[in-house]
Formats: C-alpha cells, structure tokens, sequence
C-alpha cells in the first residue's frame, strides 16, 4: 500500500500581511509560504486557511472592500504569479472564499494595486481591470478579469502591458492610482536610484506604445545601494506652517532614509545623464541636494522597507522595517542646526528624528509590515517576520496627545506660598496678558536642548552642544518679583574635530507682575543656585501683545523679544522667539551673538518639549517636580528629594523623601477599569495621579526603609532602628518595634492560613554589620494591624548580607538570598524557641556570586509533585527552579536543594523581581536591560513593557497587574522627576508565536510521548544559526490542538550555530553540538508551572586549542540504561571537522564533567558528515560518511557479548565493560556512493547480517545501499548501492524511513519499505524500495516513485518522524521554519 502524505501544520517567515475592513470588523491577512491565513482582530483566531499558490510563497497583499457587492477583494501576488480572492464573512464567523485561478507572469512582480475609484470612473463592466502590476523591469501591466467577480464564480485573469518606465531593473516599487486614473509610480531601482514616473490610465494603448504614454517626473539620486523600499504619501503632508506636500520615502542597503520632495510639477532631474553606479560624481551632486529633503542613517543593518503613518495635513510620519528585526519610526522635523541660516534650501530646513523602536522579533528580518491609519487615536501595525511571528500593536497618531493635570505636593507646613502661575492660561481667556508673562509661564517645565556655536576665532569651540534645560519654579528669593525659575542645563558639546565634553549652565529667570518683566541672572558658582548678578532684561514690543479668547483658542503666532549685557569689552546680544500653537508653547529658540576683542561667536540654541514635561507627558506618565517638595524648618524653606517608592497593589504608592516626609500616591481607579475594557491594542494608557502628604516622620530624616506587606499596609525602617507601620484605613504611621542599630533591609511575605480580610504576614528586618536577622509575625484583619505574635532571631552564616527572603508554605521554611549568591534555610518549627535559630542548611553559588534579587515560592497547578519548588533569580542575568527536599527527625532537619531548570531572559544582567500571574499561572520577570526597564514573560516568551527610564541605578518600584493581561505600573525617579507609567495590558499582541528567527540546522524528537495538561505528544528540539534550541510540545498528526506544535523553552548557552542534536533513548537527556567543540548534555524533566526544565549537566572537554573545530555529528547509544535508575552510562561518539573520531564514555551521574576519552581515529583529509554506531552479528561498527561520497566502516573491539543485551534493531545497548574499546581505531572498508558529500543518512535492519543504508548526496541523487555482513570476514562487508541520479533537482538534505508494508498479492520474500526525501527544490517525494530477500545485492532491490509535493520549507536541513498515540505517522521538514505532514497509508 503506497503512503500519501497530507499538510497538517506549516511555520515559515511571514512574507505579507495586510489589514482589512469588513464593515464594523477588522481582519488580519497573513501570508506563509504558500498559505493565506484569515484573522479576526479582536479574537485573533484564524477564521480561514487556503492554500493560494502551488509552489510560489505569497509576497505582498493588498484588499479593498466592496460594500455593493459585500464581500472582501483581496489582490495576492508573489515571484511571478498573481491571482484575486473574494471572501465573505457571515454572522456565525464562517467564511465563504472563491480564489481566481493563479495567473503566471513573464516577470517578478514589485508592486500591485487594486482599482476600485478607476471603474467607476471608466463605467466600463465589461472587462474592467481589476489592478495593476509593476514588474522587476519596470513595466506596468493591467490586470483584466473575464467576468464581474462575483464571491461563487471564480474568474479568468489575463494582464496586458500598459505603460512601461525607464529601462531598469528594481528592488522595489510603489503604485498609487488616482481616481482620475493617473498612475504615480515610485521605483527603486538595483543602482541605487529612486525613480518617479506615471501614465493615464484611461487612455488605452498597445504593446507597442506602451513606453510612449509613461512620463518621467524625477530621477532621485543619492544612495549608495539598492533601493530595498519606497513609498509615496497618498496624501499630502504638513512639513512646515501651512505647508503641504507630496513625499516619498526611501531606504536602501546603504542604512539610509531618504525623504524626498514631490511638489514640484517638473522633473528636470531626469534629462541628466550619470554613469552607472552608486556614488555620485561632483557635477551630479546637486540634483541629490535640489530634491532630498532629509536623510538619516538608521537601523543596525539592511532597511527593508517603509509606510507612512501620517494622514493628509498631519506632519510626515513614518515607519521603517529591516534586518534587524526592529520597525523604527520617524518624523520629518525643522532642522534646528539651520534654523537661523539664511538659505532657504529645504535639504538645509529640515531633519529626520526618530521616535521610537519596536523590537518584537527575534532572529533577523522583519518582512512584512501593514499600516491601518483609520483609528483617530492611534494607528494599528500588523508585522510578520522571519521568525514566523506574527505581531500587532497601536502607536499613538501624530494629532493626539494625551494632558495630565500637573499636581503639586505641599508639606502642611510649607512657609511662604509661591505664584501659581498654573493659574496663567485660565486668566488668559478673560484678560488681556502681556507677552512677557505669557511667554514666562509657558517656558517652565523640561526642554530638549540643541545649540549651535560658530566661531570666527579658531582659539573659541565650535560645535553643537545637546542635552536637556529645565526650569524649576521655586519660592522667589526677592521679594520683589513674583515668580522664579532656576534654569539648569546639563548636555555634551561636540566640537568640529571630534572632541566630546560634558557641560551644564545656571541662571535664575525673574517675573516682575508689576513692570511684566523677566529678566535673567547669573548664579554663584560656590552656592550654583544662589543669585549673583544681573545678566540682561529681556525686553519684548513695546506695543503690548492684546490677544483675545477667540485669537489664543484659534490663532498659531510667533512673540520675539532682545536683551543686551555688556561684560567688560564684550557685548552680548540676546534674541528670543516663542512658538506657540493654540494653547501650547512648542518651541522657543535663543541666540547670542557675542563680539569682543578675543570673542566673536553665535550660539543659537533651540528649546522643545521633552517627554518629562509637566504640560505634555505620553503613554500615562504623570511628573510630580522636586520644587513640588517644598518642606519647611522654621521658616526657612528648603529643596526635598524623593528617596523611595513602594507600592499598595496596584493603585497605591508611598513615597518617602530625604526630608522625612511620606506621600501616597493614588493611580485613579475608575479611569483605570475604563481603559481596562476599552483598550484593546495594549497601548499605554494616560492615567490621572493624586498626591497627599501622609506625615512628616524626624526618624525617616535622611535615610528610610521599607516593604509593601499588602495593599494597605507598608512596614518603614528608620536609621536610628525604630520599625513603624503605616495603614491605609487609618492614614497614620505607628511604631510598633525597635532594633539596635540602624535597619538595611526589609523583606515580607504572607503565611498560610490568610483569608480574605484576615492575613497572617511574617517579615524579616537585617541591621547593619549584624550577625542577626529578626523575625516577626502579625496578623492584619480588614487592613489594620492587630499585633506582633512572634519576634524571633536568626543567626546568619558568616558575611551573609540578605537581599531577598522566601516563606514557603508547605515545609513552614523561611529561605534567604544573599549578596553573594548563597541562600540558607531555617525551621519555622523550631521559632518558639526563645534562643537565636541557626540555619538548617547553607548553600554556596547559587547564582554564582552575584546578588540574588527574588525567592518566590512556585506553585504546583496541579503537577504531581512531592515537595516544595523554589524560583530564585539574581543579577548573574539567571533566574532557576529547585526542587526542595525536606527530611525531618532526630530534632534534625535537613534540607536538599535540588536545581531543575535554569535560564537566562533576553534582558538584564539585572533580573529585579518575578511573580507568577494569578490569572493565567504565567512567570513574570523584570530588570533592566541597558536604560531600559523591562518586564518579560517567560512562559509566553514576550516582553510585554518597556520603560525607558535611564537604568538602574535610580530609586524605582514596578507593581504587577496581577490579573492575566500583562500590564502593570512602574514608577521611577529621573532627573529629580518622579514618573510613573502605568499599563493595562502588554505592549503588543502575538498573533503566532513563531520559532526560531534564523535557518534550522538540527532536530531531534523525543521517543518517549508525554502529557501535557489534556494532550498527548512528544517533545522536538530544534537548533538554528541563531545558537539557541528551543524545546516544543508537538501535539501529533492528527491532533485537534489549536497549537500543533508550541515552544514550552529557551536554550542559549551555545555561542555559535548548533550542527546535531540527540535524544537518549529514555528521554531524560539532550544532547547538543556547535562549533568550537561545544558539546553540552542536558537532563530535560517535568516541572511546574514552565511544564518543562532544562539544566546542562556536562560540558565535553575541549580535544584541541583550535577555536576552529567543529562537530559535525554524533551518535549517542547507553552502555547502563535503566529508566528507573538515576545512574546512566552512554558511549558517545564523534566526528570532528579536523577528520578525526572519537568514543566517549559519558557518566551522567558523575559529579564532575562525566566524561572519559576511550578511542580516537582519524580519516582522510576529507571532512566526515555523519556518523553512526551499527551492530550486525552482535558486532559493533562505526559508520562514516563524507564530503568525498564515501561511507566507510570502522571495526570496534566490543566487550563480552552476554554481558550486555543486544538487539537487530538499531537501539540496541553496550554491555557493562567500556575498557574493552579499541584506542586506536581504524577504518577498514570504503565504499563509494555519490560523486560528492553525502548530506543526509538513514539506516534500517532486515536482518541480524543486513542493513540498508539510504542517503542523499549534493549530486542530486538518492541511494539505496544493501549492506551484508558476513561472520566469516567481519571487517569486510559485501555494499551494493541502487542509485537514482536526478532524484531532486538540487541536494537532497533530508532522508526518513516511513516503515516496512507488504506488498499484496507477493510472497513473504518480497518486503517494502517507504522513504522520504527532501532537497533544496523544495520538493518532498516519496519512494517505495522493494527488497527481494532471496536476491542478493542491489539486483533485489527496486524503487518505484511514490509522491512529489511541494514543501515550504526553504534550505531544508532535516527530516524527522514522529509517532501518534495510535501509531499514527508523521514527517517533520525543518529549515527556514519547520512543517509537519500526516503520513497516511492507501
């Protein structure tokens, strides 16, 4: 009975996404492969799936929806085939498809568009072109369907050329088609040129005349690569006051980003000739500079592409996407270093800023991005990578901005009351108001700074200086003026040579109500913040500035004003100029020109809003100043400091200050739920913050300490030792204890027995230079503290210094971390003791030496476990699960800390903190990664924050959400602000999850099938170029898991590409190798909540000092294999690129690397590609294959056969005795199979004395060779190969067995067997090869070809079968992504 092979699951690189409407709904269309799939956007379920294409993956998507007719249009083109879907969605979810028959083209398509505004214009129904296609070679095509399209009737396509551009050959291109029926084509082309040119539609022309009726319109030159992307705004954009144009955007395999201006109605860039290539010759650079109106290098390699996120009137914004696998946005903004230059060049105008990164990825390539601008707030972007995942997210448009009230906090006993010129623009609206005054409130708050300084004396810098000036009101310091700011800037000047210098400014702005003036002055430099001296007035019209309601409300306008300061011989003339823009103060530039006899320069600096400013914060952060904090002393008012944050769930915060004063923080809870339920993207959401001062406490004076213990309760720790409580329902801070000396460290936990309203909580608190930890206990019954029950010393090792501490609920254990990466253990049996306990248990390295940061207690969510299960996580960038073994008698306790699994996130070193959500039993952790404060899921394995809040080494505090959407808040203090961002859900959506982001080079299945919660199936390892191996969970052939294979972790411990992994026959151990002799052996098991561990348990010795030396295959048999045994013993063997062999043994209960050399061989100077052990006639061999075509065999001395089990099946066992190996092996036969390498092998058994040995060879071929051993000459088999040249078109990589079947209507004598091939032709086959038992050699075989399907696997590296739990088959294709076929038998 032949085998048929049926697709069940494919995961490859996402090559096209787009986003539809279907009326009210939106629907995500993602292209894999040849595979189209249909997702609903609120459910992210797939709705469809078809395939499109026979053997062509799907490039590019565009859809348009026909609200006559009803139903989704949706153009699908990729290489040289195109055709047209139309879908319709019912209300019970079920979609009705018809495809139009695929429509092979004579060229690459670069870009299509539909044309639903150009048939009504035409009124022709008859044959109306249903879109455009622009090929590689830049011709434009009509696309014709025979018939109206109609959702039950697939039709005909048919193209005909309509217009054809200059002769080039293109990366990339965009078409827009105006309703008027004016194509605008951007093309890309491979000299680095982008080329702007269109035709009219309406007018028909022949093949002939198709060049005729194309006109150019631009030539743009400038890139130094390929053009890999362009894109026309649609619409015009805002680029300057009142100014709109059309753009189009560029990247190139340069890096660069290139902005472009298309308002201008001639092209006489076009008539110029320019020699081929890229750089520009000197009498060409102009063009470039006449047309580009920015450029800026970007991303870390190869930008692939762009799309606009502005709509018509909206500043230029747009998004990039690349190699790195980030998407990046930008923004076309004024170009401040020429803000005051004469020329009005709009190359010298303007700048292109980035925005933001979005780094969703892994691996390498983002390839397909889709924009959805019809939401006014944000715009939703759908992505799919290399990786195979697919990701969506919201971005905030340009227009929306989100305000916050700036509140500011007040000690009760503040002396003197300041201005409150937040009063300002309310007053605005119903009075006259001086420029001066206007111009003063406006300018408070954080600025970025640029300035720019020119020189004409060499002796004097010139540079541009950037950083950051902020203007902190604080009480006035004369009396005589109303208001006062300390102006601060801080920043970097980079001079023209190069040279890089710090740098920071004082001065002090005044504001006289009386005379509405402001005047500036210099500070001291022994005080900096004491005023010195006058510098200059600043002087505005002497007209006053009359601005009535309805000109403020609805007016853009510009307010200029001069000073003056003579120093000494040098004079300095001021010039300021305030933006405003309705109510808002945008921008505000000054510039000095500054003449002297040693000094002749202009500084000319310009201000704008920072994303820390009090009046405009985005994504929900609120500022509180600390000229908000002003604490008095009898009078005397002085600057306060926040010190730290902790916080009351997840809407409270204490706050406490230097000054001893203690804030809470309220997050608005009722605005929170809203955005709970409304904000379905995971956008940040603008939360409103409220401040009350709770108490200003003497003993917090300097220094404090605390610890959340619930959400009404905060534990405080003072210098002088004294503990106190702070509750929530009372509003009042109480001191209920008292140590020694000053206290360190705070940690706390809830007990067992805790019920809602009634809580048992332990804490620990540590002194300074103390030996002692102290424990105490109380109860708190509706959030008031009843009273401490226990109070309890622990004597701590030697140099233990706590940083974290666990009570574990079912052992009654208290576990502590320590600075040093120790934890030790006590009995919380033994704490009605009255003399200090001693630890129990003290282990060394846990995290190496590094501070364990967190201990969690790890629930078992139904896993079948004894014991408790501990995770801890440090700053060695590790987090680990262990088991804890507790035994307990003779007034003993002992206690075993057994390491399951350990990992490292995709961020830190600095892992701060974990917990395990509530509601869906995912492990959350966060840290910082650089300057950035992250929070990572590991189950999901996804970030779902990022806070870029400057690193580190700040005061800090993250409250989890707690309830399974992944949100959270953090707040932080930054610059002497106090943020806090606030989040209800991830940052973004995965859709798919994807695999590995780079090709797979390896894969093993595990022979032992598992369950996982409610299904069956087995556990596959892969490894790719990108180093790692990630372990999934493949549910089966014939599985209805909406997951068929989903990664359960991450391995990253190899540093470069894995070449083979192997599972042990029980399943218990993986091993993996790269290059650079890695060899590392993994013990794989069950464990809680991540449902699998991992923890290498050896490294294999390096052999040589070559850093060069690579594995290139293995082959694991056990010599002591039992399941129920903890002591196992294998024999690994291994071929090296040098050509050498060696046997190992491995002892993977040994407790040091295990491993012990017992043979070494060596082969030609060719390089070995496989090798395996074979045992024929209870005689063992090794089998090599090479880059010569050969396979070769080496005799091993084996030991006394009974004392080991042998078996004619491939996993048979060694015996007992491993000194028996040969240490000097030799290969004693050759046979010659295929004219070059032999990239893949397989073998079976037939008999105790014959094997057959199948490969695939980069000649193309597949061989089938019958290999007997004889008793008489062991070392000298009888090969005889049946060879089928052409097989593939191209190597054969991939090889498997699908079993032995019988043949029906022949004798015993006769046996079948079916093979499975895959090649770099993306083509599976399958074979039948039947052996004639009674016939020798290869004239018993005979092969007949079975299937031949296309694969969308590309560069295929393995093949693997998998097993069903009703023997059921399966193939498992990995490469650029992996693909599952059921195999079935007819």
């Amino acid at each position: 009975m032949p085998s048929t092979l049926q697709l069940n699951h494919v995961s490859v690189p996402v090559t096209a996404v787009a986003i539809a409407h279907l009326g009210s709904r939106i629907l995500l269309l993602v292209g894999e492969g040849c595979q189209l799939k249909v997702l609903d956007n609120e459910s992210n379920g797939v709705l469809h799936s078809l395939q499109v294409f026979q053997s062509q993956s799907v490039h590019g998507i565009k859809c348009q929806w026909e609200a006559e007719q009803g139903h989704l249009v949706c153009l699908i083109w990729g290489g040289r085939a195109t055709t047209i879907l139309h879908m319709r969605l019912d209300i019970s979810d079920s979609c009705t498809v018809c495809l139009t028959e695929e429509l092979p083209t004579d060229d690459w398509i670069s870009d299509t568009c539909l044309l639903n505004n150009f048939k009504k214009v035409n009124n022709d129904q008859s044959s109306f072109p249903q879109a455009v296609l622009l090929t590689s070679h830049n011709v434009l095509y009509s696309l014709i369907s025979d018939s109206s399209p109609q959702p039950q009737v697939p039709g005909r396509l048919s193209c005909k050329s309509v217009a054809a551009g200059p002769t080039s050959v293109l990366y990339s291109a965009h078409v827009v088609v105006l309703a008027s029926g004016e194509a605008l084509i951007a093309a890309g082309t491979v000299f680095g040129e982008v080329l702007i040119w269109s035709c009219n539609l309406s007018s028909h022309h022949n093949d002939s005349d198709a060049a005729a009726c194309a006109s150019l319109l631009h030539t743009f030159r400038g890139h130094e690569g390929s053009v890999f992307g362009v894109t026309i705004t649609e619409t015009a954009s805002k680029v300057d006051r009142g100014l709109n144009t059309c753009m189009v955007a560029s990247c190139s395999d340069d890096r660069q980003i290139k902005i472009w201006d298309l308002s201008s109605s001639s092209g006489g860039s076009a008539k110029v000739k320019v020699q081929t290539g890229f750089r520009l010759q000197p009498s060409e650079r102009d063009i470039k500079s006449e047309k580009c109106l920015a450029s800026v290098m970007g991303h870390s390699s190869r930008i692939w592409g762009l799309r606009f996120l502005s709509k018509s009137g909206e500043a230029p914004r747009w998004l990039s996407f690349g190699e790195d696998s980030t998407c990046q946005t930008w923004q076309l903004v004024k170009n401040l270093a020429h803000a005051t230059s004469i020329s009005t060049s709009k190359q010298q105008s303007y700048e292109i800023q980035h925005d933001e990164s979005f780094a969703y990825h892994i691996g390498k390539d983002v390839w397909a991005v889709a924009v959805d601008l019809q939401k006014v707030e944000v715009s939703l972007i759908l992505t799919g990578g290399a990786d195979g995942r697919i990701v969506s997210y919201s971005i905030p448009n340009a227009d929306v901005h989100r305000w916050t009230a700036h509140i500011p906090i007040h000690q009760k006993s503040a002396v003197k009351s300041q201005s409150n010129l937040h009063e300002i623009p309310t007053n605005i609206l119903s009075q006259s108001l001086s420029p001066a005054e206007r111009a003063f409130s406006a300018i408070q708050g954080h600025w970025n700074l640029y300035r720019v300084l020119e020189s004409a004396i060499p002796t004097y810098p010139s540079g541009i200086f950037s950083g950051v000036a902020t203007l902190t009101q604080r009480p006035p310091t004369d009396d005589s003026y109303d208001a006062e700011y300390l102006y601060v800037e801080e920043g970097e000047l980079t001079t023209r040579q190069g040279l890089a210098m710090r740098g920071s400014r004082r001065y002090v702005y005044r504001y006289q109500r009386a005379s509405r003036s402001i005047t500036t002055w210099f500070v001291k430099t022994d005080t900096i913040a004491s005023v010195d001296y006058l510098f200059h007035q600043v002087s505005f019209s002497d007209v006053p500035y009359q601005i009535t309601k309805d000109e403020f409300l609805s007016n853009n306008y510009i307010s200029t004003a001069k000073g003056h300061h003579l120093c000494v011989n040098d004079n300095y003339n001021a010039e300021y100029e305030f933006q405003y823009q309705n109510t808002n103060l945008i921008q505000w530039d000054l510039k000095y020109t500054v003449k002297g006899p040693k000094k002749d320069y202009t500084a000319s600096a310009s201000y704008t809003r920072t994303a820390e400013a009090e009046t405009s914060l985005p994504k929900g952060m609120n500022a509180v100043e600390e000229r908000d904090l002003v604490c008095g002393r009898e009078g005397a008012a002085s600057i306060d400091n926040f010190k730290n944050y902790y916080w009351l769930g997840r809407y409270g915060v204490i706050v406490t200050t230097a000054q001893g004063c203690v804030f809470l923080g309220t997050l608005d809870r009722n605005n929170t739920t809203r955005n709970l339920l409304s904000n379905t993207t995971g956008a940040t959401v603008s939360r409103t913050f409220s401040w009350s001062l709770v108490d200003r406490i003497p003993e917090l004076y300097s220094y404090s300490i605390a610890v959340s213990v619930s959400s009404h309760t905060v534990i405080l720790g003072a210098a002088n030792g004294s503990l106190l409580c702070y509750q929530r329902s009372s509003q009042e801070i109480i001191t209920f204890s008292k140590l020694s000396r000053k206290i360190t460290g705070l940690f706390a936990g809830e007990l067992e027995g805790s019920q809602e309203g009634h809580r048992n909580v332990a804490a620990i608190a540590c002194c300074v230079s103390d030996t002692t930890a102290y424990y105490f206990s109380f109860v708190t019954d509706n959030a008031i503290l009843k009273d401490v029950s226990t109070f309890v010393k622990l004597t701590l090792p030697q140099n233990f210094i706590v940083t974290s501490v666990c009570f574990t609920p079912v052992e009654h254990l208290v576990v502590l971390g320590s600075r040093s990466g120790a934890v030790c253990f006590y009995d919380r049996s033994l704490f009605h003791l009255t003399s200090p306990i001693a630890a129990c248990c003290f282990i060394r390295q846990v995290h190496v030496d590094e501070a364990i940061t967190t201990i969690q207690a790890v629930p078992k969510n139904g896993f079948k476990a004894v014991g408790n299960f501990l995770l801890t996580a440090g700053r060695d960038g590790k987090f680990a699960l262990h088991g804890v073994h507790v035994r307990r008698g003779d007034g003993e306790t002992n206690v075993k800390l057994e390491c399951l699994h350990t990992s490292i996130p995709p961020f830190g070193p600095n892992i701060e903190g974990a917990c395990f959500d509530s509601g869906t039993k995912d492990l959350l952790l966060w840290g910082f990664r650089s300057t950035d404060f992250v929070v990572w899921n590991e189950t999901k394995r996804m970030e779902v924050m990022k806070v870029p809040c400057g690193g580190a080494h700040r005061s800090w505090a993250y409250a989890p959400s707690n309830d399974g959407h992944n949100g959270g808040v953090f707040i932080w203090t930054k610059a002497s602000v106090c943020n806090v961002q606030a989040q209800s859900k991830a940052s973004h959506r995965v859709l798919q999850a994807g695999g590995h982001g780079r090709e797979i080079k390896a894969m093993a299945i595990c022979p032992i099938r598992i369950e996982l919660g409610d299904e069956y199936g087995q556990l596959v390892a892969t490894g790719a170029e990108d180093t790692t191996i990630r372990i999934s969970f493949a549910t089966g052939v014939n599985a209805s898991s909406s997951q068929p294979m989903r990664c359960l972790g991450v391995i990253s411990k190899h540093n470069t590409g894995i070449q083979q992994l192997q599972w042990s026959s029980d399943g218990r151990l993986l091993f993996s190798a790269a290059g650079l002799e890695e060899f590392y052996v993994w013990r794989i098991q069950r464990i809680p909540c991540l449902e699998i561990g991992f923890l290498c348990i050896s490294q294999c010795p390096k052999v040589t000092n070559s850093s060069d030396l690579r594995i290139m295959g293995f082959d694991v048999e056990p010599i002591v294999a039992d399941v129920n045994s903890e002591h196992d013993k294998y024999a690994v063997t291994m071929a090296y690129s040098d050509s050498t062999i060696r046997i190992w043994s491995f002892d993977a209960s040994a407790s040091g690397q295990g491993f012990e050399l017992l043979s070494l061989g060596t082969y030609k100077s060719c390089s070995l590609t496989h090798i395996n052990f074979l045992r024929p006639n209870d005689k063992l061999y090794l089998l090599t294959a090479g880059t010569d075509g050969f396979l070769a065999f080496w005799p091993v001395k084996d030991f006394q056969a009974q004392q080991g089990h042998r078996s004619s099946l491939p996993g048979c066992s060694f015996g007992q005795n491993a000194e028996s190996f040969d240490r000097d092996l030799k290969w004693h036969y050759q046979h010659r199979i295929h004219q070059s390498s032999i990239k893949c092998l397989t073998s079976l058994y037939l008999s105790d004395s014959e094997v057959i040995v199948a490969t695939g060879g980069d000649d193309n071929a597949v061989a089938f060779t019958r290999i007997t051993f004889n008793a008489e000459f062991p070392n000298l088999p009888i090969c005889s190969t049946l060879l089928l040249a052409r097989a593939h078109a191209s190597t054969v990589t991939g090889i498997q067995d699908l079993g032995p079947k019988l043949n029906s209507g022949q004798s015993l004598r006769k046996t079948s067997w079916t093979f499975a091939t895959v090649g770099n032709d993306q083509r599976l086959k399958t074979w039948i090869l039947t052996v004639d038992s009674r016939t020798p050699r290869a004239k018993g075989l005979s092969v007949r070809k079975g299937t031949s399907l296309h694969s969308s696997i590309a560069d295929a590296s393995c093949m693997e079968m998998t097993q069903g739990i009703c023997g059921d088959k399966g193939i498992m294709i990995a490469g650029i992504g992996v693909e599952t076929w059921n195999v079935t038998h007819v």
